[in-house]
């Protein structure tokens, strides 16, 4: 059945990263390959999915999964990976991970994703402080400042170090910056924006699928959506349980 469908989407997840292992699982959604008015494909999928880092790491493996509605997820595990930390605290490597669809001994699909092999979770004993602070990989990063970045910002030099977050709000960040943020180890919050047509939980599903996979993603923000909060919460929640979501953080300091 592979044969007839193509892939719309990869979303990659970091469930757990230690010295030791990372496991990732990849959620990926299919489309057929000729449109048709029917629901989603039900059945299952033959795919292949290979890992490939910076400093020549290779890794590959087949897997029949199971596919509901079009929307699929296979497990891949990657032995003594390559962590990605912040800037000062490590180094950035990055991966790319490729999915493909396949049908016997034919590729009928394939999508590639640049990833970096980090945990980033709330440090709580951190939550009401003045400074935020998160636990990459297990260990305490204390953030000394955030920086609001608005879309007129973003072709502009933004500071970029270890101790600075940078908060994208009222847009959703481009690939450009957050590929940026990537490769020089600063973290990013994307704030949620007020939808212009009432619908931010809808239009949130696309950007999670295109931002999650990115190390430098620290969260997401909701505490400005109002009575929508508690929805978009859960759809994100349910989407990507990896990173947390905030409804309050601490503002800027002045200069």
């Amino acid at each position: 059945m592979s044969g007839q469908l193509r892939i719309s989407s990869v979303r990659p997840l970091v469930r757990y990263v230690d010295e030791q292992q990372a496991v990732i699982d990849t959620h990926f959604h299919t489309q057929p390959a000729i449109p048709q008015a029917s629901a989603g494909f039900t059945g299952e999928a033959d795919v292949h999915i290979s890992i490939k880092g910076m400093d020549g790491f290779f890794d590959e493996g087949n897997a029949r999964t199971p596919v509901r509605d079009g929307e699929g997820s296979v497990r891949f595990e990657v032995v003594c990976p390559q962590r990605w930390w912040p800037a000062g605290m490590g180094d950035q490597p990055l991966y790319e991970l490729t999915l493909r669809l396949i049908d016997g001994d034919n590729v009928i699909d394939q999508r590639s994703v640049t990833i970096g092999l980090t945990s980033v979770r709330r440090d709580s004993d951190e939550l009401d402080q003045d400074h935020p602070g998160f636990l990459v990989n297990g260990r305490p990063c204390r953030i000394q400042s955030v920086v609001m970045v608005d879309r007129v910002n973003e072709n502009t030099l933004l500071p970029a170090t270890g101790d600075s977050l940078l908060m994208v709000r009222d847009h959703y960040g481009p690939e450009l910056l957050y590929e940026a943020a990537d490769r020089a180890g600063v973290l990013l919050i994307q704030s949620v924006p007020i939808s212009a047509h009432g619908r931010p939980g809808e239009e949130v599903v696309s950007e999670v699928d295109r931002l999650s996979a990115h190390p430098c993603l620290a969260g997401w923000f909701v505490g400005h959506l109002g009575e929508v909060r508690g929805a978009v919460t859960q759809r994100i929640k349910a989407l990507d349980p990896t990173h947390a979501v905030f409804d309050h953080f601490p503002a800027p300091r002045a200069s």
